[in-house]
């Protein structure tokens, strides 16, 4: 006849001879625990293989659609060279929280990627600097930043590559830390911080002129992310210009709103330099637009933003490559403007109609803007349409367990909870 233990009595079990070890060890002096101890036990994988989970940014390479560059929230990074048929880690050496990807347009093989992710829920993952690659991903080098936690967004100068800029979010839950805008302009050997405003505020976003890598534009966002509650916005928070590579700062205000601001995304138009976008959080959060560099803003639209676009959640703006009017807005689902933001529409279907709903990333291809790849909380998904259609991309094993369990069957049963993608039971 066989024993059949259920698992809960296997785990005592195993728990009771693991104290009956460790009490030997005070009854003989050559007898240590050690890693040598527990040698023997393997952890396996149990899947499941057939989702995906949270994304947290996406890069290209322009006129190359085989080739993609994931970040996830808590599964590092990933590369395609087949438009998302297959995907390779390269990143499980390193910090799994992602925030940002920058692949170079020089040289494709040069990618920098910030780790900590910037979405600032009460999960967040965090960081411990920026990486470099020069070979594609098949090697990395930290490049340093190691306190600032979270990296929001990189930009690489189209010609002298050693020049990079950083915008570091910082530490969510207290002050101090690497936090603001930072320029290398030896490929990251050294550090200077070019835009900073106090101890509680960090870089939200940064964008670079296309046709002018002098002009850039910058956010910095007061936050302070507890246990119990959330603050986005405070004095430190604010829009600023750079004309020079970002060595000095001229902060944004006319049409911007009064008082406090939030977190703030923004982005130039490849098809006008002069036209710029912005997403504003403050107490009537807005999309706003400008047709002279940023120095004057219009309020576009404000339908609904604090609910669909949570502003400290859905930072991020994409404008189309040869459309300057036609501008994307991630939020619970994709939105899509043709009329430089005075209305939006759904960018395809949404809320699990066509793709997973919470959109932090999007890339356009500058060469085909019918090229979109998209990130949410439940993968990638692809389109060759300009988002009429997506293709579900589900081979990338990211998902979030926030908790796991079994039961009392035989043979018995393991569960798991993720994040935004329901629970999961296997045997």
């Amino acid at each position: 006849m066989k024993l059949r233990l259920p698992a809960r009595a296997l785990l005592r079990a195993f728990f009771a001879l693991t104290m009956l070890a460790a009490s030997t060890v005070h009854a003989a002096d050559d007898f240590k625990i050690d890693s040598d101890t527990f040698e023997g036990l393997r952890a396996r994988s149990l899947g499941p293989g057939v989702m995906s989970g949270r994304i947290t940014c996406i890069d290209g390479v322009s006129g190359d659609r085989n080739t993609l560059w994931i970040g996830s929230a808590g599964g590092g990074v990933w590369v395609s060279k087949d438009a998302g048929v297959t995907f390779k880690p390269v990143f499980d050496k390193y910090a799994m929280s992602v925030g940002a990807i920058r692949v170079s347009t020089k040289d494709p093989k040069v990618v920098w990627v910030g780790s900590g992710e910037t979405w600032a829920r009460n999960s967040v993952g965090v960081g411990d600097g920026v990486y470099k690659t020069i070979d594609g991903g098949d090697s990395w080098t930290k490049m340093g930043l190691e306190h600032s936690e979270r990296i929001a967004r990189i930009v690489i100068h189209p010609v002298h590559t050693d020049t990079v800029l950083v915008a570091a979010t910082g530490p969510l839950f207290g002050s101090g830390g690497e936090r603001g805008v930072y320029r290398t302009r030896d490929g990251g050997k050294t550090w200077e911080r070019v835009l900073f405003s106090n101890d509680d505020s960090g870089a939200a976003d940064i964008c670079m002129d296309p046709q002018n890598p002098d002009v850039m534009y910058a956010s910095l966002w007061q936050v302070r992310r507890q246990a119990w509650t959330f603050n986005s916005g405070g004095p430190g928070s604010g829009l600023y210009k750079s004309t020079d590579g970002g060595t000095t700062w001229r902060k944004l205000s006319q049409g911007l709103p009064d008082g406090p601001l939030g977190r703030i995304a923004v982005a130039v138009s490849p098809a006008r330099a002069n036209r710029v976008y912005a997403a504003v959080e403050a107490k009537t959060t807005a999309f706003y637009m400008s047709d002279d560099a940023g120095e004057h803003w219009t309020r576009m639209n404000d339908a609904n933003a604090n609910v669909t676009w949570r502003p400290f959640y859905f930072a991020n703006i994409v404008p189309d490559p040869k459309n300057f009017d036609r501008v994307y807005k991630g939020g619970l689902n994709l939105s899509v403007s043709d009329d430089a933001g005075k209305t939006f529409s759904g960018g395809g279907g949404g809320g699990g109609a066509s793709y997973h709903s919470d959109i932090h990333g999007l890339w356009v291809d500058p060469k085909n803007p019918e090229y979109l790849v998209l990130g949410t909380d439940g993968g990638v998904y692809v389109s060759y349409n300009r988002g009429t259609t997506w293709r579900a991309v589900l081979n990338l094993p990211v998902g979030q367990f926030y908790h796991v369990t079994y039961d009392q069957q035989w043979p018995y049963n393991v569960y798991g909870g993720l994040q935004d993608n329901g629970t999961w039971k296997a045997p």
